[in-house]
C-alpha cells in the first residue's frame, strides 16, 4: 500500500516545515523551534534521507518515511522532542504523500522507541505497510 502511485513525485519536507512541526508539538513559534536546534546540519541530512533513498534504492514511501524518522531520531537535532518530532514528521510525510496509518498512539510510540534501542528503517518500513491505508 506504500508505493508511489502514478509514478509522482514524492512530497518532501523542509526545514521549515520541520520547524513548523516541532513548533505545534511545543506550543511555540517557528522561531522558538529554531532555537531549540542543536544541529540544524544533522536536521537537513535527516530531512535529505527519503529523497536518497528513493534515488538509489528505489524506496516505496514507507520506507522513505522510516528513513526520516530514523534520521531525525539518530541524530538528534533538537535539544529536546526528538522522538516526538520524528514521529510527527513520518506521519506527516506519509499524509501529505496521501497515506494514512491504522495504527494506535502506543503503538505508534512503540515504533519510535524502538528506534531509539536498535530497529532498523527498514524493520520500520514493514510496520508501516502492515498499518499504511490510502488517505
Amino acid at each position: 500500500m506504500a508505493e508511489q502511485s502514478g509514478g509522482h513525485e514524492p512530497v518532501y519536507l523542509t526545514l521549515d516545515d520541520v520547524l513548523e512541526l516541532f513548533a505545534a508539538i511545543v506550543d511555540g513559534t517557528p522561531t522558538e523551534a529554531s532555537n531549540q536546534l542543536r544541529s540544524r546540519d544533522g536536521l537537513a541530512g535527516a530531512l535529505a534521507r527519503p529523497a536518497t533513498h528513493a534515488h538509489y534504492e528505489d524506496a516505496d514511501l514507507a520506507l522513505q518515511a522510516a528513513v526520516l524518522a530514523h534520521g531525525i531520531a539518530e541524530t538528534q537535532p533538537f535539544i529536546d522532542g526528538n522522538k516526538r518530532i520524528a514521529l510527527v514528521a513520518m506521519l506527516t510525510f506519509l499524509q501529505v504523500n496521501g497515506i494514512r496509518l491504522q495504527a494506535t498512539d502506543p503503538e505508534l510510540a512503540a515504533w519510535i522507541i524502538g528506534l531509539s534501542a536498535g530497529s532498523t528503517p527498514q524493520e520500520l518500513a514493514a510496520e508501516i505497510r502492515h498499518v499504511a491505508q490510502p488517505a
